[in-house]
């Protein structure tokens, strides 16, 4: 069933995902603390204002509680991560990890294989749709506002600060509600929009 989530946000890795100036983590808040949301599955793809057109397709795995995730663009390797959903008091948190080093030329490079992106993520409403049909599904994945000192924390200390920046209201970028009624979502801070292109298909069911 479709629900909108509430989870943590996104740091761009080896250079696909440079729309976003983030950073990247030694070590997962958690593991899988649930199991995956069959929505997030699918094709999806982004751009920038350059035209630079980003693609991804989040995929789940044998394992109920993990998804595989491969981004990719034009004249670039694609990259792969395994992906899960953790949560920190109740807040859920979608986590991917570098599964190679595809990218080496970008920020990153090898040396991000092992790292952790974390992720905070929310569906959107579809957007507008074509003549007698039904608009696309959008999801905002949005970087998460930790200090760059959090990045070599051990999971426990990390769930401290992300705690603390909870309790703070500091976690995410500021919300502009105002900017969010009329439309204009890339204005939110540290957002990256991407809209659903298709789905994916396991087990002859399609997501």
């Amino acid at each position: 069933m479709k629900r909108i989530l509430r989870v943590v946000r996104i740091l761009p890795l080896l250079g696909i995902l440079i729309l976003l100036g983030g950073c990247l983590y030694d070590n997962p808040p958690t593991g899988p603390s649930r199991s995956i949301d069959t929505w997030l599955v699918g094709q999806w793809q982004t751009s920038t204002k350059t035209g630079s057109v980003y693609s991804a397709i989040v995929a789940p795995t044998t394992a109920s509680d993990h998804y595989h995730v491969i981004f990719s663009r034009p004249g670039s390797s694609s990259q792969e991560f395994d992906g899960w959903i953790s949560r920190v008091d109740g807040f859920s948190i979608l986590v991917l990890k570098a599964l190679d080093g595809n990218g080496a030329n970008d920020a990153g490079g090898a040396g991000s294989v092992g790292k952790y992106l974390l992720c905070h993520y929310e569906l959107l409403v579809p957007g507008t749709p074509p003549p007698g049909g039904i608009g696309a599904e959008r999801i905002r994945l949005s970087e998460l506002q930790l200090d760059e000192s959090t990045r070599t924390l051990d999971p426990f200390k990390l769930r401290a600060a992300i705690r603390s920046a909870l309790k703070s209201g500091t976690l995410l970028a500021p919300f502009d509600t105002v900017a969010e009624r009329k439309g204009k979502l890339e204005a939110l801070p540290g957002s990256i929009i991407w809209t659903k292109t298709g789905g994916v298909t396991l087990k002859g069911e399609t997501f």
